[in-house]
């Protein structure tokens, strides 16, 4: 009986020891998101459905982030955001997501992982024709709208 507690007592220590390595989600920042509605990440448009979030390099750098299909087999973007802070680091992941605007779609603000205080901001991008403003100079003293030269986005 002795020999079976002290084998128990030994793989009880064993195994606490390698929980920790195997929690992957916490160093990819893996989080799981669903949405009901078209939503813009930057340069990137999402369809409705679910998405997986990953920190692309969570070694080196911790504002790259890509984005897959529900399954994760699908690669759907790779985003470049800033650093963000925020004071309460609360146990739930927090996407900040701006309201539709007309016919734009709401825009991915950021991402935080539950209890940690760093996430990840993107840029919430308008199109010059939405500002009213000129954005680019073709020659000296001639200027175009930006909406001369917009680009469509992937759906």
């Amino acid at each position: 009986m002795n020999r079976f507690r002290m084998t128990a007592a030994t793989l009880g220590l064993l195994t606490a020891g390698v929980v920790p390595s195997l929690r992957a989600d916490d160093n990819n920042k893996e989080t799981r998101m669903t949405i009901n509605g078209p939503l813009q990440v930057q340069d990137t448009l999402l369809a409705p459905g679910q998405y997986v979030f990953k920190l692309t390099e969570p070694d080196t750098a911790h504002n790259v982030v890509s984005i897959y299909n529900a399954d994760g087999t699908g690669l759907e973007g790779i985003i470049i955001g800033w650093s963000a802070y925020r004071a309460d680091a609360g146990d739930k992941e927090l996407f900040t997501v701006s309201q539709p605007q007309g016919t734009q779609p709401a825009k991915l603000q950021t991402w935080f992982y539950p209890g940690d205080n760093f996430g990840v901001e993107f840029s919430v991008k308008q199109l010059a024709r939405e500002t009213g403003r000129v954005v680019k100079s073709k020659k000296k003293g001639q200027t175009t709208d930006a909406a001369d030269d917009a680009s469509s986005t992937r759906d």
